[in-house]
Formats: C-alpha cells, structure tokens, sequence
C-alpha cells in the first residue's frame, strides 16, 4: 500500500528551544476545551504556568470546540468545532480574533472535516467522514491535508482503506523522515499508532493493537532525554473493562509491534487507583508535557496539569472544577 508523499512543507515543524529549570516549564501558553454546566465546550487558553487564564472561543448552545492545535510558530489555533449538524475545522489567532472557518469542501455524503493537526505554518492535516453512517460508523473516515487557504487539498490515507480503518492525528517527525498517524480497526474497535516513510511504502504499527490509543504526540526534540520519543494514553491498557488510563512512551523507531511493546516506558500507573491521565502533548522544547487528570471515571473535575519529563515535578494550570481536556502546548 503506499501513500502520497507530503511536499516540503513537512520540513517546517517544531524547532527545538533551551530549558534549565528542575521543574515543568513556565514558558509558552496551553489551550484546551472547557465544558461548561449546559454541556456547550469553548476553548481556554493560558500562560504555561497556569496564569492569565481566558476564553479564546464561546461555543453556542449544544456546541462544542475540541483537539485545538498550536501551529509549530504558535501564531495560529486550529480546532474542530462541530454539533448536532455537522462540524468543521477553524482557525484563530491566540488573541481570539480572526477565528474563519477552513475554506475546504464538504458537501454531501461528506458529514465533516476535524481533527487538525499541523504539518507546517501553512498546511494541516484533518479527517473527511463521509457518510453514510451505520450502526454509528461512517462508510470513510480518512486523512487529507490542505493549506490553510484551503488550496492543495490531498488525501493522504489510501481510498481502500475506507470502511476497513479510520485514520486520523496524523504528524510528522521532526527531521521530516516520516509520517504517524492513529488508525483504528473498525471490525473490532482496537487502535494502534501507525508509521510510514514518506515514500508511502508500507505503513505499519508502531504499538500493539487494542492498547487503548486515541491521543499521542511525537517529541520535537532533535536531541536529549525525549528525543525520538512517542508520548501516548492507554484506556486501560488495552482492558475493555478496566476504567483507568496511563501515559507511556515508546520510541518511534522500534522494529515491528513485538520489539515496540518491550520498549515502553510507562510514565503512570493507575491500575490500582483507577485514576485517569490521558490527553498528553510535549512542550515546544519537547522536555514537558501537558495532560489531564481525573481521579476516577466517576468524577467530572479534570483537571490540566504540566510534568517535566523523568522528574516527579508537576504543576496545576487549569482552575475550573468542570471538565477540562484536550489540552495543547504552543511556543509565545
């Protein structure tokens, strides 16, 4: 199977930035989605140590903002915003304004374009589903990318794959090498992190199938602890019936699914708790994460919390006692 090659603009990503303190770094600001009382989610944007936290969208009754992404120069804000009708992916500036929708096609069967991610300043990665749906799965949920003029559209997911896989979060390696993306197996609801040179030969798995994968996120870092470096949730383990989630990491580069598995490092381990950490994106230095705690499935207060990589040292930024999640880390 191949798939289609992504231009130059791959080369533009995350550059990587200085870092001395022995606790999670203050610098840059972190958005994520804030569900208030009535149900309606709007996006929250703050300091990376929590300060001047404020609005930066306000979703209308029954909608709903989610999956912001910074762009690697942190300029712009790209983020899914959808309700019972359909959805759409948006871009806004960090100060609230200049939010427009992405000019990109979406007629019928098609049901909505989300999950942005960026490939460069000016080109992202989203998902197409189109309909229709049975049984709440549509016939295709592939990956595509575009400028952000809406020019240049591309699919990069292989048309065969429609009604087989759902692929979305694609990204791509700092030096440009290839791309990642997660893909899950509709048969029987198992997800895994796929890798593919960007020659688009042979696409394989990076984890085992079923762990529970949904969020990941590849370290910027060019050198140090995290480089090279896979950051990813696992609901429960891959046990469809335990409620809690780990954070964990493997390296990218691992050879085949059986090497992959004995490479991980798990960062969490709730098991016995039942405690909920999940949602997890690297700093712009890739030395920090940002996540989200939850004591338990059955608590609605989540809260957003900083970590240095390989330290015990955490820092609390959101305030809010709803629920806060999906959080993103961009550079000032």
């Amino acid at each position: 199977m191949r798939t289609p090659v992504i231009a130059a603009a791959l080369l533009a990503l995350l550059a990587p930035a200085s870092h001395a303190a022995a606790a999670p770094s203050t610098e840059g600001r972190i958005v994520w989605t804030n569900r208030a009382a009535d149900g309606r989610e709007s996006l929250v944007i703050a300091n990376a140590d929590g300060t001047e936290q404020r609005s930066l969208t306000h979703a209308g009754k029954g909608e709903y903002h989610v999956d912001a992404q910074f762009s690697p120069n942190g300029r712009w804000i790209a983020y899914e915003a959808g309700d019972e009708e359909g959805f759409e992916v948006r871009l806004v500036r960090r100060n609230g304004t200049q939010d427009h929708r992405l000019p990109v096609g979406c007629k019928d069967p098609c049901l909505g374009i989300g999950a942005p991610t960026w490939i460069s300043n000016k080109r992202l990665f989203f998902v197409k589903v189109k309909g229709p749906l049975v049984d709440d799965v549509p016939a295709e949920a592939l990956q595509w990318s575009v400028n952000i003029d809406g020019s240049r559209p591309f699919r990069m997911s292989d048309k065969r794959d429609a009604g087989t896989y759902e692929d979305s979060r694609a990204q791509v390696s700092p030096d440009g090498s290839f791309v990642t993306w997660t893909r899950l197996r509709i048969s029987d609801g198992k997800s895994t992190i796929m890798r593919v040179d960007v020659d688009g030969d042979d696409p394989a798995p990076i984890l085992p199938w079923g762990l529970g994968v949904e969020v990941y996120d590849l370290s910027p870092a060019t050198s140090g602890p995290t480089e090279g470096l896979v950051l990813f949730e696992a609901y429960g383990r891959g046990d469809p019936d335990a409620t809690f989630v780990d954070l964990g990491t493997v390296p990218w580069l691992c050879n085949g699914v059986k090497q992959c598995r004995k490479k991980i490092d798990w960062l969490t381990d709730n098991k016995a708790s039942g405690r909920r950490n999940a949602n997890p994106h690297w700093s712009p230095d890739g030395l920090d994460y940002v996540f989200t705690d939850r004591a338990s499935i059955d608590t609605e207060d989540v809260q957003i919390w900083t970590a240095e990589y390989g330290t015990d040292e955490r820092l609390e930024i959101s305030t809010s006692k709803r629920f806060d999640y999906r959080p993103d880390w961009g550079r000032d």
